[in-house]
């Protein structure tokens, strides 16, 4: 095969799906709301959430190869179908399509740039942590793996305060693990949404917002605010289809449905996306959902961990009553009962 059949990588990655975007566009025009203070205009779908490379994975030579960019296109296409449809009036879903929705809306939940950015986050904490915890002797242990002669004490001394200046390197998983735990987390929450009963929320005269993070979680009255809100457990999951429609998937059980629309369930909406937003949103422009929305900052982190790594700091390593500690067994409740 010759270079010029090759087939030509796609490197301008769409972290929000043109189809969403041009839902909220006029013709290929969109407006951006940035974050950070920068000014509000309109912009081209074409340049919206473009991201580099960003679901490229490497094969074993280190080339990049741009199948699953390709496999979010052709769930996308498969999309804009079935949401034209519901947006000319189709609902509740027949089976067939409510799967090729939900499956597309597990994409939306997985695909962002905050799934990633959390699973940098409790990487970057775990091995620093680990790090912390097995002292100088673990990296000793390394270091003599790898020698073929004795390790002195003071490049081990010299490796531990390289790396337990925590704040000096960031860890961060390989794309092409993101995109491992990107599939799964697809097939859990496409299993989430299925099971799921799903409401139709449209609006005549009122408008949307488009967060650059489109599935929205709420959370319930019971679950307090210390406790984080996944798709298990949130009180309902908001998606905008378009710039006057949104699906709302709420607890099992139920029939489907459709929500009466109103100006002050608009704006509920509205602030709900606003609220889920990481650096940008977006709308249609001549639209102003933005009228009484209240903008919080960039958001820079996605997980809270109370413990730094710097208090597991064990430079002599784990004490024997530590290791104990840690390798006995959990006594169960005194009612559990045990099986076999």
């Amino acid at each position: 095969m010759s270079k010029s059949s090759k087939k030509k990588l796609k490197r301008r990655h769409h972290t929000v799906p043109r189809l969403l975007l041009r839902s909220f566009a006029d013709d290929e025009r969109i407006m951006r709301v940035p974050l950070d203070g920068g000014e509000r205009r309109s912009i081209g779908v074409a340049d919206a959430t473009v991201h580099r490379d960003f679901y490229s994975l490497r094969d074993e030579s280190g080339q990049l190869d741009d199948a699953v960019e390709d496999l979010l296109s052709d769930l996308d296409d498969m999309a804009a179908r079935i949401i034209r449809k519901v947006v000319d009036g189709l609902w509740p879903l027949p089976i067939e399509e409510r799967a090729i929705l939900a499956e597309w809306i597990a994409a939306q939940h997985a695909r962002i740039p905050a799934a990633r950015s959390a699973n940098n986050e409790i990487a970057d904490h775990l091995d620093k942590t680990l790090i912390a915890m097995g002292g100088k002797p673990e990296i000793r242990r390394r270091l003599e793996g790898n020698a073929k002669e004795p390790v002195s004490d003071e490049k081990v001394e010299a490796l531990w305060l390289q790396l337990t200046d925590f704040d000096s390197y960031y860890t961060e998983v390989s794309v092409n693990e993101h995109m491992a735990v990107m599939a799964q987390s697809m097939k859990t929450a496409y299993e989430v949404f299925m099971a799921r009963s799903w409401g139709l929320i449209k609006f005549e005269r009122r408008t949307l917002l488009l967060p650059d993070h489109p599935v929205t979680l709420v959370r319930g009255d019971e679950v307090p605010s210390f406790r984080g809100v996944g798709i298990g457990n949130a009180a309902a999951i908001l998606v905008p289809i378009d710039r006057r429609a949104a699906v709302m998937t709420a607890s099992p059980g139920h029939d489907d449905f459709v929500v009466r629309p109103h100006a002050k369930l608009a704006m509920e909406l509205n602030q709900r996306f606003a609220d889920n937003v990481r650096k940008e949103l977006f709308h249609h422009p001549d639209d102003n959902p933005l009228q009484g929305i209240e903008l919080r900052p960039v958001r820079d982190r996605e997980t809270v961990i109370s413990q730094p790594p710097e208090t597991f700091l064990m430079p002599d390593g784990p004490s024997d009553a530590f290791k104990t500690a840690m390798s006995h067994e959990p006594e169960p409740p005194p009612d559990a009962r045990r099986l076999g």
